[in-house]
């Protein structure tokens, strides 16, 4: 009896202890639930529910700008030379800069002339002269005309005819003679009037309407300026287009883009497509460098001395879906959203198509509507 009675109370113990240890483990093994895919929040009350932020996917246009820098290239343009070939000019001071607008007959740049007076006094002489020579041929020659037509109208026949043939010889070569004449006395008057100009000007003209150009000779106070030397370019704004050197990816075939240049205080800006067209078809050998932009509109308003900026759209979405980036989370499996339903929350693994400084893109993982929990 009294073994009976100790053996009942050992197994007791045993039971005992046996449940003490199952109430030990089984907290432990209920921890696993945090790492599942749905969170319970069930307990939560509703005061502390109503602290989740959250947002709503929404649709709409998602887009990234992109830029590049690139350069104007004027396609048409005229040097302007120094065009006076009398006496000596002298360089003063530029009028125009690089980018300024002109108009044909716009003084361009300040000089000063000085005239060689032997030189101015040599075509006086060499114009006299010539007047003379005019004046004594044609006496001289008008009256061995007379001559002729008086000796053609007496004498035998066969006088007459060779006297007529004679005067009209004379008479054609007396008018060729008489134009070489003219034409050398209207040259060294021409001179003599630029010459005695010269005296008086102070200035080199445009030649063109358009826009000044970067590439302007520099010359010092009073320098001495030939004939040939360039003092600047005038850029036709009709003819112009942006060149992105060394060439893009992202730039594609008939792509529009908006071409912005800061001067001062205000943007220009125009638009644009790209005109190169690059493609694994083309030979090598037809493969263009540089990326080339056709521009719309009047670049007057350009300055071709700076750097234009090519601005383009990067990604351009219609009715994407967008969550804000406190939204995303990450994990070793990749990015996902918490969404939040009725006190639930789901963890979804998503797409993401592009971010910009607010806003990801979401490709698949969420529909519109959905509610979505924000980072605290």
């Amino acid at each position: 009896m009294l073994r009976a009675d100790r053996r009942s109370g050992f197994c007791k113990k045993l039971l005992c202890l046996t449940l003490v240890l199952i109430l030990a483990i089984i907290p432990t093994t209920g921890g696993s639930a945090a790492e599942d895919d749905v969170l319970y929040f069930g307990a939560l009350d509703e005061s502390i529910a109503q602290n989740v932020k959250t947002a709503t996917v929404e649709k709409g246009v998602f887009f990234v700008n992109g830029a590049i820098p690139a350069t104007l290239e004027f396609m048409s343009n005229q040097w302007v030379f120094n065009d006076i070939r009398e006496g000596t000019v002298h360089f003063q001071e530029f009028l125009v800069s690089p980018g300024d607008v002109v108009k044909k007959g716009d003084p361009l740049v300040r000089i000063s002339v000085t005239v060689d007076e032997i030189e101015k006094e040599e075509v006086e002489l060499n114009l006299e002269a010539a007047k003379k020579n005019l004046e004594e041929y044609v006496a001289d020659t008008t009256l061995l005309l007379d001559q002729y037509k008086k000796a053609s109208q007496t004498g035998s026949e066969r006088d007459r005819k060779l006297t007529s043939l004679s005067y009209e010889r004379l008479l054609d070569t007396f008018r060729t003679e008489k134009e070489k004449r003219e034409n050398r006395i209207d040259e060294y008057t021409l001179r003599l009037t630029e010459i005695e100009g010269l005296e008086g000007r102070e200035y080199i003209y445009a030649p063109v309407d358009g826009i000044i150009g970067q590439y302007m000779n520099r010359f010092r106070t009073n320098e001495v300026l030939g004939y040939w030397p360039a003092l600047c370019t005038i850029n036709d704004p009709t003819n112009v287009r942006i060149v992105v050197e060394g060439g893009s990816d992202v730039l594609r075939y008939n792509m529009p883009v908006r071409i912005i240049q800061s001067n001062g205080n205000k943007n220009v800006e125009l638009t644009g497509r790209v005109i190169t067209l690059k493609s694994a078809a083309n030979s090598v050998n037809l493969m263009a460098q540089n990326d080339v932009i056709e521009v719309y509109g009047d670049a007057s308003a350009f300055n071709p001395g700076r750097e234009v900026s090519v601005r383009f759209d990067k990604i351009y979405v219609e009715d994407a879906l967008m969550v804000p980036k406190t939204a995303i989370k990450s994990d070793k499996n990749g990015s996902y959203v918490n969404v939040y339903v009725n006190g639930f929350s789901s963890k979804r693994y998503v797409v993401i198509g592009g971010a910009d400084s607010m806003r990801n893109w979401i490709v698949s993982g969420v529909n519109e509507g959905d509610i979505v929990i924000l980072d605290q």
